[in-house]
């Protein structure tokens, strides 16, 4: 399968309302702590979203990687570096602006130039959410590497790797390694070894024909996957970014949205307007945290569903203008 063939299926409908789902999801893991409705605690329990954004984001890096398109590596990089190394120091600089003129901040104090350099290097530290775009930078340099000088060997060595993690998963030695470090280094090197047995599940997935396979057999695919996706959901394990049955919901949830023939309906004014939302995922995952702490620290109110739709909807606003204000340069990958 060749780069054009894989940006036509960014293109799929499925993926894109896929894309739309996980990124309303992760608004709401991170915004919505009180709850009564079982389906919304059931829901804020369980750490799919990440996984599968993993996911969707490394299918589309591989055929970068095995046509070893430098122009596009560079694009995907640039798009990563900008948010994760200007979101941090935006943030720095504006609450530490914030508590020298009115003595309040979210943090309640000046942030040192340390924490800063802490979290410029492994992507947590006061923005803890972008570990997510360290592990893509990481792993999305460490692959093309690893695929540049180890071509022929490159599926072999990911393999014995993903094997080793998903060892270290289950076993005591993550733990006893990980607290060996500061909080800072454990959960990157943590986040780090959950993340990769996903892109390789993600790799298989693009190097094979499995999906056109299933595509012969749509009807049973879409509903046995369906019934696997809930049960993984209801029993699967809680709270956790690792382990088979979140890779497996991953990928099943790819095909699953994948599979489904949205297309088919052609509404033109309801696809562009999934188009336009996908657009800002990236924007919208940077920017809700943000305004979840200073919107709810000026209305002073606990975060329901409906303010997680509000911040969902100003983080859209922001990203969509931010994008417009920033078009001719590279800030424009702040918001998307």
């Amino acid at each position: 399968m060749n780069y054009e063939q894989i940006q036509k299926q960014k293109r799929n409908l499925g993926l894109q309302i896929l894309r739309v789902i996980l990124c309303f999801w992760v608004v709401l893991f991170h915004c919505l702590r009180y709850y009564k409705n079982s389906f919304l605690k059931m829901i804020l329990h369980k750490k799919y979203h990440v996984p599968c954004f993993f996911f969707l984001s490394f299918y589309y890096f591989f055929p970068i990687i095995k046509l070893i398109n430098i122009i596009k590596m560079k694009n995907r990089l640039e798009r990563l570096l900008v948010p994760y190394l200007v979101w941090p120091i935006f943030i720095w600089f504006f609450n530490n602006t914030l508590y020298l003129l009115i003595k309040k901040n979210r943090f309640g104090r000046i942030l040192l130039f340390q924490e800063l350099k802490i979290q410029l290097i492994v992507g947590r530290k006061f923005f803890i959410q972008l570990w997510y775009l360290f592990n893509l930078l990481f792993l999305t340099f460490f692959f093309f590497i690893l695929h540049y000088f180890f071509n022929n060997h490159f599926f072999k060595i990911i393999c014995v790797l993903g094997i080793f993690c998903y060892y270290f998963q289950y076993t005591e030695y993550k733990y006893n390694f990980l607290f060996s470090y500061k909080d800072s280094i454990s959960n990157s090197v943590g986040h780090f070894i959950e993340s990769f047995p996903i892109s390789i599940c993600s790799f298989i997935l693009y190097s094979t024909n499995i999906i056109q396979f299933l595509s012969i057999h749509r009807i049973k695919s879409l509903i046995s996957f369906a019934l696997i996706l809930i049960i993984i959901f209801i029993y699967g394990k809680p709270d956790t970014y690792s382990g088979i049955e979140t890779n497996i919901f991953a990928a099943l949830a790819f095909v699953e949205f994948y599979l489904i023939p949205f297309d088919k309906y052609n509404n033109n004014f309801f696809n562009s307007i999934i188009t336009i939302i996908t657009n800002y995922t990236n924007g919208i995952y940077c920017l809700h945290i943000i305004i979840k702490y200073y919107l709810l620290s000026y209305f002073k109110q606990r975060p329901n569903f409906y303010i997680c739709i509000i911040i969902y909807i100003i983080s859209y606003i922001i990203s969509f203008l931010g994008f417009q204000l920033f078009k001719a340069n590279k800030l424009k990958y702040l918001f998307i």
